[in-house]
């Protein structure tokens, strides 16, 4: 029987060399957008997938938006885009008549074109191609100039064999640069467009750099009195660069929703010891949190619950105070029915005289400089975080305290 058995080669060299075989011999009939975005698929796409396929390096996941040209015009996502570990690492634009080429460009730039440090931690530039009536073009979109699209390969036809083959070769130099730029994102990142539910009724909706914030009102109904007030507390904050902002809401329909931005990592308990792993983070995420304090009692409110939970890390220098549906006007008398009860964490000094005060705040921030896990204070960081919890230091004076400018 072994006379019979023709030997098969594991390292899938056989199945590569005849997709390449097929796709280059293969009919491209000219046809619609979708029908042209189906043959850079098999040119390109289908060989990246072939590629992960025996070297299981990526585990690509590719996304195409299902409607022509009408409904993809008025999306936010392109027509493709592919994904490792979550993060968008490629994508692409389509259009059925050649002289829409620039357009496809253009579009590149303007869909998903918001960077992530949770998501893409240090990939410097995203790769992504623009097609018009069979002409692809290869681009590069880099963090530090989102508004320019630089062109690294191009002009390369479907239609035609020199063309096809340069798009063969393209494809696997693609794979070999994902698989580089897939060792630069975080290993801790949420899947885009995943939801966080919690037993508060609070779900969240994680986007590109952005999240969407949904309550049930019947678990928090103080928010249908309160929405007016904070309406205000968002369009009087919108300029922070300290505070999360308000790209559109909050409004109530059936639920509580806004659309929140910047999205960042998170800082609660599991996380907070490896994304402050320095004294120096720590001294900029409490400046950070002290300006934004500044712009929110500016603005004549107050947070009432200053936790790392509440707090997100945009990058290594840069922090942003988070869920300010906890906010009441400054120096308001506390009251149950119109507040509710009093928030997870405070300690019996953190009214003054049943008021919330701007004092009230600061003493909260003492209280993370308390948090198990962080780096050391020193004897100068240990007496500024008890000068806090006492409410003996204005906020100008935290924020010129010696501790935070070594």
């Amino acid at each position: 029987m072994k006379y019979y058995l023709a030997p098969v080669s594991r390292s899938g060299a056989v199945a590569f060399s005849s997709t390449i075989h097929a796709v280059l011999l293969k009919n491209f009939p000219a046809g619609s957008e979708m029908v042209q975005a189906g043959q850079f698929d098999q040119l390109v796409c289908d060989i990246m997938e072939l590629l992960d396929q025996y070297a299981r390096q990526l585990n690509l996941k590719r996304k195409r938006n299902e409607g022509e040209v009408s409904l993809t015009l008025n999306a936010k996502r392109p027509d493709l885009c592919v994904l490792v570990r979550s993060a968008l690492l490629f994508k692409g634009e389509d259009k059925t008549e050649e002289g829409q080429l620039d357009q496809a460009v253009a579009e590149l730039k303007q869909k998903m074109r918001r960077w992530s440090q949770s998501y893409h931690g240090q990939v410097e530039f995203l790769l992504c191609y623009a097609m018009a009536g069979g002409r692809v073009r290869i681009c590069m979109l880099r963090r530090d100039d989102p508004d320019s699209c630089h062109v690294v390969s191009g002009d390369h036809s479907i239609y035609d064999m020199r063309g096809r083959l340069e798009l063969v070769r393209i494809a696997i130099l693609l794979y070999r640069i994902l698989a580089i730029q897939q060792t630069q994102l975080p290993s801790d990142a949420v899947p885009l467009a995943s939801v966080l539910e919690f037993s508060s009724g609070t779900k969240i909706t994680v986007m590109e750099d952005y999240v969407i914030k949904r309550v049930d009102i019947e678990k928090q109904p103080l928010l249908v009195d309160r929405l007016a007030e904070l309406q205000e507390l968002y369009k009087a904050t919108r300029a922070s660069k300290h505070l999360i902002a308000s790209e559109e809401g909050p409004h109530i329909h059936k639920k509580y929703t806004v659309i929140l931005s910047p999205f960042g990592e998170q800082l609660g308990p599991s996380y907070l010891s490896f994304r402050i792993q320095s004294l120096a983070q720590l001294q900029a995420a409490i400046r950070c949190i002290l300006f934004a304090l500044r712009d929110l009692h500016a603005a004549k409110f107050a947070h009432t619950d200053i936790r790392w939970p509440n707090v997100i890390k945009c990058n290594n220098e840069t922090f942003r105070l988070i869920d300010l549906e906890t906010a009441v006007i400054l120096g308001c008398k506390w009251s149950v029915r119109q507040h509710g009860p009093h928030r997870v964490g405070w300690r019996n000094n953190t009214l003054t005289q049943g008021r919330y005060t701007a004092g009230s705040d600061l003493a909260l921030v003492g209280q993370l400089l308390t948090e198990p896990g962080l780096p050391p204070l020193g004897e100068s960081g240990s007496h500024f975080a008890e000068e806090l919890m006492a409410k003996s230091l204005s906020l100008e004076q935290a924020l010129h305290h010696v501790w935070l400018h070594p």
